[in-house]
């Protein structure tokens, strides 16, 4: 188990909350209270506006620094440290649309790409998707494979950019590099010698939390959980060691 004086390190959908709705209210005390007596940061998918959905504000007021967009946006007390830009290729939406076009999925809900800071969030059912859409989606991509086709075709016709699975729906583009080992690099700068546990739900290869858990260092933990509830029994048991200690 951790001990304190370590940096905490949380991807957000599947990891804080179920993916694309709300931190529980069983959940928040405790990421409260981690989040008070210990340095804590996020790092996700997705951008600022979606985080600020998910995570209530007192926590995210609590949080040392928030990466938005896979690392490629920070954001300290609500002030926008950094953010990168990413220059689309035309190539590359066109590809995006004909996979749209051709994809043996049924249901469309709308809004295939989203741009973010840094990165091209794409998905075949939508953005505009329900849960219910959501979860068909994933229950199908899971028998199907569909996202790590696009995945693969994406990396060979342009071999400079990454792709990341996350979340139910879609796949995170970007250049190379700009992934959440941003976030990694950045805490190891600013809190050298202090040890990362990192907890996600994509931490296998090509998971959008991969990058992360390969830019953790000997002394660092990657936790990965298939759901928020296993990250909030980590913490629950963290913070009662904590307790028994005093």
């Amino acid at each position: 188990m951790c001990h304190a004086g370590e940096i905490f390190l949380f991807d957000v959908d599947g990891t804080l909350t179920p993916p694309r709705q709300t931190m529980t209210r069983e959940f928040t005390p405790s990421f409260d209270r981690l989040a008070t007596e210990e340095i804590v940061y996020i790092v996700s998918g997705s951008d600022i506006k979606k985080i600020r959905e998910q995570v209530p504000e007192s926590a995210l007021a609590k949080c040392q620094g928030i990466f938005g967009s896979s690392g490629n946006e920070l954001w300290i007390d609500g002030v926008l440290v950094y953010g990168h830009e990413f220059a689309v290729p035309d190539s590359l939406l066109a590809q995006l649309k004909n996979w749209v076009i051709h994809s043996e999925y049924p249901d469309r809900r709308g809004k295939h790409v989203e741009y973010r800071p840094g990165m091209l969030n794409f998905s075949t059912v939508g953005r505009r998707a329900s849960l219910a859409d959501r979860r068909k989606y994933a229950q199908w991509d899971a028998e199907s494979g569909e996202r790590h086709r696009i995945a693969d075709n994406i990396r060979a016709n342009h071999p400079g950019l990454q792709v990341a699975i996350g979340g139910e729906i879609s796949v995170d583009i970007y250049p190379a590099g700009w992934d959440k080992s941003q976030a990694v690099a950045y805490i190891k700068e600013h809190h050298p010698a202090i040890p990362i546990n990192f907890f996600g739900d994509k931490t296998s290869k090509h998971g959008n939390d991969y990058s992360a858990v390969c830019a953790l260092g000997e002394t660092d933990r990657a936790f990965t959980v298939k759901d928020y509830k296993v990250t909030e029994k980590i913490i629950n048991a963290f913070l009662e060691v904590k307790d028994d200690g005093r």
